[in-house]
């Protein structure tokens, strides 16, 4: 990925007219597509578009007769595309690559069907567009007359695809034919996503899955997208746009709606509001621990919360704030951190092949005094007699605090370097009740992170089945 082209906004930056759900981390690849511009709803020629969703219409200014996924649309297939990163995928359809640029940002490695790519002029767009990206290396581009290459694609490349995009030709047979190709080439944990669900012909393809004991749902965004799913990943969560008048079309009214409830969107809102001052953590990282804590709390499974590596504390306010809401019992949440920066890294700790001395976030950096940050805004959220700070090295005070700690219900396992990550799970994670939740933050950062976490594995001869959050984070339940 290039970071110079590629911007991570915070949804407060979104344009006019632009809209993504809560819970999504946003990214702006906008200055890789120079001929993207905005039609006016009102005017453009577009026989599908409905008109009645006052979103963004991004089109190519040189045919404005296709229109791009909107930026929502485009949002679910990033961050689901997040959940099988360095996994193979592939897209169906192209254009212009605008959506063809979302998945590879997202970390998978790309296979491209589009007969549109023989034409000169859009291959080479398509392929400025991915460099300029900085993903141009991850996506096979393919022109073909589809669905026949799909089988000898899979057979050349002997392979199968673990998330599917399926956005060819709308019309008449061909989506049904596509999806009963891609159900046999699908891994056995995958996902396949549908765009343009406004069409019953293209509905027809999530509907045979739907027979084959798929999985399914659909996302209300302009042209409605649809996901079928088996395996154990779960599938993004999506609010639509609460100021649009939604309506489901007929040939759709059986299926199940993705749709967070406003209130609990307000909520994780609220909180967030208050808290960006005090972490360093993206939303969709911060949605995913209101989630899984409310979740561990409206269930009831016993237990504290431990949350090890809390900087400034806008995470131990966010999941002390969920407790004091839901918990049905008494709770603490154990704060810990050095507050004096972060310790000394060891040779293993890399981030693309970068030691962690070197990147700007090394020995000494990250210092967080308690009364001026994680006491304010507990104070603040009027949560202070919930957390618990605990200062000093994880080494020395997880293993006098675990006594007192007890049960875990839910922890936050965000200590970047291999030696502090190995203290964290050699100490608790015994201590973590079956049905508990962990979160685990640098998992995709730092090598010595993701090491730590599988040598400790390994060591107890476990399987943790980890579900991705976004290019760095995991989640997973202790069985």
């Amino acid at each position: 990925m290039n970071k110079e082209t590629i911007e991570f906004i915070d949804r407060a930056l979104l344009a006019d007219g632009d809209y993504v759900s809560v819970g999504l981390e946003i990214i702006k690849p906008d200055k890789c597509f120079p001929n993207m511009i905005v039609e006016d709803i009102n005017t453009s020629d577009l026989h599908s578009l409905k008109r009645e969703i006052p979103h963004n219409l991004y089109v190519d200014k040189r045919e404005t007769n296709v229109g791009f996924l909107s930026r929502d649309e485009a949002h679910i297939l990033y961050n689901t595309a997040h959940k099988f990163r360095d996994k193979k995928a592939l897209a169906i359809g192209c254009w212009y690559g605008w959506s063809v640029c979302h998945l590879a940002l997202a970390g998978v490695k790309l296979d491209v069907i589009d007969a549109l790519l023989a034409r000169k002029d859009i291959h080479q767009s398509v392929t400025n567009s991915l460099q300029c990206a900085g993903v141009l290396d991850s996506v096979n581009l393919v022109s073909s007359n589809i669905p026949q290459k799909i089988e000898e694609l899979a057979e050349q490349l002997q392979r199968k695809w673990s998330l599917i995009f399926i956005d060819g030709t709308n019309e008449a047979i061909n989506p049904l034919n596509y999806a009963i190709i891609c159900e046999q080439l699908a891994e056995t944990e995958a996902f396949i996503l549908f765009n343009n669900l406004n069409s019953p012909d293209v509905t027809q393809g999530l509907d045979y899955l739907k027979q084959k004991g798929w999985n399914t749902m659909i996302y209300q965004t302009r042209q409605i997208m649809g996901v079928a799913w088996r395996g154990n990943i779960e599938p993004v969560q999506h609010q639509p746009d609460p100021n649009v008048n939604w309506s489901v079309p007929e040939h759709l009214q059986n299926y199940h709606v993705s749709e967070l409830s406003s209130d609990s969107v307000n909520e994780f809102m609220e909180i967030i509001t208050a808290i960006r001052p005090y972490t360093l953590l993206g939303e969709i990282r911060l949605f995913s621990l209101y989630s899984l804590a409310k979740k561990i709390c409206i269930e009831d499974i016993p237990g504290n919360f431990v949350e090890c590596g809390s900087y400034k504390g806008g995470a131990a306010a966010l999941l002390a704030s969920v407790i004091k809401r839901y918990s049905l019992r008494p709770r603490l949440l154990y704060a810990c951190d050095t507050f004096e920066g972060m310790p000394e890294p060891t040779e293993i700790d890399i981030y693309n092949g970068i030691p962690a001395n070197e990147t700007g976030f090394g020995v000494g950096t990250l210092k967080a005094p308690i009364g001026e940050n994680i006491q304010a805004i507990c104070q603040l959220l009027k949560v202070q007699d919930i957390v618990v700070p605990v200062k000093g090295l994880f080494a020395n005070t997880l293993p006098q605090y675990k006594s007192e700690i007890g049960n875990i219900a839910f922890m936050h396992a965000d200590g970047d370097w291999y030696e502090s990550t190995m203290d964290i799970f050699n100490t608790l994670y015994d201590s973590v009740v079956i049905n508990g939740m962990i979160q685990v933050d640098d998992y995709g950062h730092w090598d010595g992170c993701q090491k730590a976490l599988h040598d400790f594995e390994r060591l107890k001869e476990e399987n943790f089945n980890l579900h991705r959050i976004d290019y760095t984070a995991v989640w997973f339940k202790k069985g």
